[in-house]
């Protein structure tokens, strides 16, 4: 239930907008002059404002300054019989979140107050979140507070102090690098470096000098001597991207590598020592890969010493609040614009978008919102084609001729909770039911999900 205050100096019109919107559940408090309304907005916790433009005691629009001052999260809707073209756009430059006359039908206000009252929610949202990113610890960089992040993190936090190797698995753009940059800042090698290579942007001749260094002479080209990325990383940890993407005969030196901690350099006959850690990751089968003969089995074990699966952003839907607004606030920053928020439209779409190139998709996507977006608020039409077709205005519950009530129920939750991504609340509130209701349905439906934790 939010709470809406009605200022305006004309009772019939006042009340007659105090049982349009009490009819809607919430609380309305009313008031008939600018001084009044002050007054109520220091005793109770207002969401909106409909305020009348022309008050007789000031301007409708500043009582809305003074309500931004005393309560920095509420919208306001300004009404008005007799305003012309010029104030509505002034009170919308000014932060007005709409603007209407007069001549209303009480359902077009309504309308108007439900969309006011979800973007309100998500200002409040929007503050909540970022508060939250600002509340981030060691592994700040790894954002969310879903389960399944909070399940990787729990296993970084355990496993950075050690030394044994870490194998990252997961589908490209999850974020296997931040885990892999998680681990060494939380281990007590974080004060040495930290070294990365992919190993598949490298050709096969190169590799093995980037890993190992060269000999001056060791090859056309090679003019100089040149220290190897484990030499660079001595003391401290090395991470090796697409390690799948490595040729066999440079596998059989990393595996002694992680075997005796030596190597020479190409060209070479001097063995050198280094103590690194290792941390590899790859989005595709080892496992399959060493069955088809294409990667060595014993590196594999050497490299699975301890395994952190990754999930993809579609098993993460409670996270991509936290993590749009993250590449929101970076990206207005970087292109010098005021911060923004996310429209409940478009910040639904973004939930049930199923995400397939992951968390680097989510951060290309906010870029470009933030290029095309004109207003305060990223809306649907900034987001691009394949995302806007996931808006509620496009999803359709198919049910077939005949079926039963019962089924009708189960075909709403089910086809419902697929849109979501399996986001339970969102799904509630689509279906206008409520969570502990949801729940109660999918364990009458045996539902497969029924006992999980809640997404």
């Amino acid at each position: 239930m939010s709470v809406i205050l009605v200022v305006d100096d004309d009772a019939p019109t006042r009340e007659a907008l105090e049982a349009g919107l009490r009819k809607m559940g919430h609380e309305i408090i009313a008031a008939g002059t600018g001084g009044a309304a002050l007054e109520e907005v220091r005793r109770h916790p207002v969401d909106l404002a409909i305020i009348d433009l022309k008050l007789p005691d000031m301007e409708g629009t500043d009582l809305f300054e003074a309500l931004r001052i005393l309560r920095p999260d509420a919208l306001a809707v300004m009404i008005s019989g007799h305003a012309t073209v010029d104030e509505a756009v002034s009170a919308l430059k000014k932060g007005i979140y709409d603007f209407i006359t007069k001549d209303f039908r009480m359902h077009e206000l309504r309308k108007v107050v439900n969309k006011a009252l979800e973007t309100q929610r998500l200002v409040v949202e929007n503050q909540r979140l970022r508060e939250a990113l600002q509340d981030r610890g060691p592994t700040g960089r790894l954002i969310g507070r879903g389960p399944a992040l909070l399940k990787v993190i729990h296993l970084v936090n355990q496993i950075a102090p050690l030394k044994s190797t870490v194998l990252l698995t997961g589908e490209s753009g999850v974020g296997k690098e931040l885990v892999a940059e998680a681990i060494h800042h939380q281990s007590p090698r974080k004060g040495k470096p930290f070294v990365k290579l992919n190993c598949g942007a490298l050709p096969e001749g190169l590799i093995e000098s980037e890993l190992f260094g060269h000999e001056k002479g060791a090859f056309t080209g090679a003019i100089q001597l040149r220290k190897g990325r484990f030499e660079l990383a001595d003391g401290g940890a090395i991470f090796l991207d697409e390690i799948s993407e490595m040729p066999p005969a440079t596998q059989v030196k990393l595996l002694r590598v992680l075997q005796e901690g030596e190597f020479e350099r190409v060209g070479g006959v001097q063995t050198l020592k280094s103590d690194v850690r290792v941390i590899a990751a790859t989005n595709v089968d080892l496992e399959a890969a060493v069955a088809q003969g294409k990667f060595r089995k014993d590196l594999f074990y050497r490299l699975h010493v301890i395994h952190v699966e990754i999930p993809p952003l579609r098993e993460r839907v409670e996270d991509i609040p936290l993590l749009a607004l993250h590449f929101l606030d970076k990206f207005c920053l970087e292109n010098n614009r005021p911060a923004m928020g996310f429209a409940p439209e478009a910040m639904t779409a973004l939930k049930r978008y199923d995400w397939p190139g992951n968390v680097r998709e989510l951060q290309n996507v906010v870029e470009r919102a933030v290029a095309l977006c004109r207003e305060s608020m990223v809306q649907l039409d900034d987001l691009p084609d394949e995302i806007r077709q996931h808006s509620p205005a496009n999803d359709k519950i198919t049910v077939p001729v005949g079926a039963s009530m019962e089924e009708i129920e189960r075909l709403a939750i089910v086809q419902t909770l697929r849109k979501t991504g399996g986001d339970k609340e969102l799904t509630a509130r689509l279906l206008g039911i409520g969570l502990a209701t949801l729940y109660r349905r999918l364990k009458e439906m045996g539902h497969r999900d029924a006992h999980a934790e809640d997404h």
